[in-house]
């Protein structure tokens, strides 16, 4: 695996409809710094522990890996 960028975290949904699905649940826009694609979004890496605090709220279960360490 080649590591293009490192202190980046990124936030990955299965399709399209299960990420709007999220963003109904939960609010997350002041967390995104972009998005890559319809299923991937660049998150702010200071705020990971809080996105996924707020997701387990909501239920959700998020998994979380740091690689390139």
């Amino acid at each position: 695996m080649t590591i293009l960028h490192r202190n980046v975290a990124l936030l990955r949904v299965s399709d399209a409809e299960a990420l709007r699905e999220m963003e109904l649940l939960v609010s997350i826009d002041d967390m995104v710094i972009g998005r890559i694609s319809p299923t991937e979004l660049v998150v702010d890496p200071a705020r990971v522990k809080a996105l996924v605090e707020l997701l387990e709220s909501r239920g959700l279960a998020p998994m979380v890996r740091r690689l390139g360490e």
